[in-house]
């Protein structure tokens, strides 16, 4: 795109668009670069070309996504206008081309533009500070309802505990006594779900509080996908989806549980996407690639709508779900946070979806 097509120049005089079209500062993003941080010097007003830049803050141990800027859009005027340092983060989604307008020819452009310029400049600002506005109000509605799923969730720790180790223990005597292959199988299977059952109360706590408690061990991606075949293939069969699992061998260090209940999120979104459209298929697909561990979910169900896509790692976005609380995506991307990996996804209308997980490995030298 053309720099002098920017709506941010719109409205100057022709000769205050050439001049500032001449000051422009052209420069290339990678993905996931941060163009500014919170509290830097203002430099100037960002105009992007191609790509996509997102502005957030961080409240505590999560990100906040204030907006999306697109080609054609620009950004950054709010600290330039009140002499501030920078207000938010700006970090890009995939490769960026942006034209920067220096701080000091765009105040002296300024001075000879029409007052009505500055106006429109100012009207940008109050919009972008309602919208921040209508956000605050919004975070701290979610924080009151956190507050209550903490105090659920420590509810159901204190009443699960002593009926699952019941459970536990039975399926222990009944393995002690029957040491057939299919008993111990199904003994191993119960033991797992009773795990998996306290763990998602403990999540939920955890979620509450701001935090993740990891319990980082040695495993392989084989018996990692093993497990999760373990605790979800039967489920998967009454589907009548067809699920391609592959996971070629090789060592990791992750929280199994953790990971396992990432997976199940995402492949019961997965299914219930689907749901009864014809020829169902979801890949799951785990490998590892020089010191990155890769997880792929992918479906090819509806794709993710428009009104949710943008913000659904936040809490109490659901969607198309009789009974979804919109919690499970905000503790996936806190779990794969924790470990210091990231979490994204790729969708479109009709052709389904595919969610990417990548995890730092840091393997011994030995």
């Amino acid at each position: 795109m053309d720099a002098s097509t920017n709506r941010f120049l719109e409205g100057f005089t022709p000769a205050g668009r050439d001049y500032l079209t001449s000051c422009l500062i052209h420069e290339e993003y990678p993905e996931g670069s941060y163009l500014f941080h919170e509290g830097d010097v203002a430099d100037g007003i960002y105009l992007v070309l191609e790509g996509e830049v997102e502005i957030f803050k961080v409240a505590g141990n999560r990100e906040q996504v204030l907006g999306c800027f697109k080609s054609g859009d620009f950004f950054g005027e709010v600290a330039v206008l009140d002499g501030y340092g920078r207000s938010t983060d700006a970090r890009t989604r995939g490769a960026v081309s942006i034209a920067r307008i220096p701080l000091e020819p765009l105040l002296k452009a300024l001075e000879g533009e029409p007052v009505s310029l500055t106006l429109g400049l100012f009207r940008n600002v109050l919009n972008h500070l309602r919208k921040t506005n209508d956000l605050f109000l919004s975070e701290v509605v979610n924080k009151e309802k956190l507050s209550l799923v903490g105090e659920m969730a420590s509810s159901l720790m204190h009443d699960l505990r002593n009926p699952v180790a019941g459970i536990c223990l039975a399926s222990d005597l009944i393995n002690m006594t029957h040491k057939d292959e299919e008993t111990a199988r199904c003994c191993n299977g119960i033991r797992l779900q009773c795990d998996r059952l306290i763990g998602m109360a403990g999540e939920l706590l955890e979620f509450s509080k701001g935090e993740v408690k990891l319990n980082l061990a040695q495993t392989d991606t084989a018996a990692f996908l093993q497990q999760f075949r373990v605790l979800n293939e039967e489920a998967f069969r009454r589907t009548g989806i067809k699920f391609d699992l592959e996971a070629p061998p090789a060592p990791i260090e992750i929280d199994s549980m953790r990971l396992l209940r990432l997976l199940q999120n995402l492949v019961t979104n997965a299914i219930e996407a689907i749901g009864s459209r014809p020829n169902g298929r979801i890949g799951l697909q785990i490998w590892v690639e020089g010191e990155m561990l890769f997880i792929t979910v992918s479906d090819n169900g509806p794709g993710i709508p428009d009104e949710v896509k943008d913000r659904i790692f936040e809490p109490f976005v659901t969607h198309g779900k009789k009974h979804g609380t919109g919690l499970g995506m905000a503790i996936a991307q806190n779990v794969v946070t924790a470990h210091g990996g990231t979490i994204t996804f790729e969708t479109a209308v009709g052709q389904g979806t595919r969610f990417l997980v990548q995890i730092p490995q840091h393997p011994s030298d030995s």
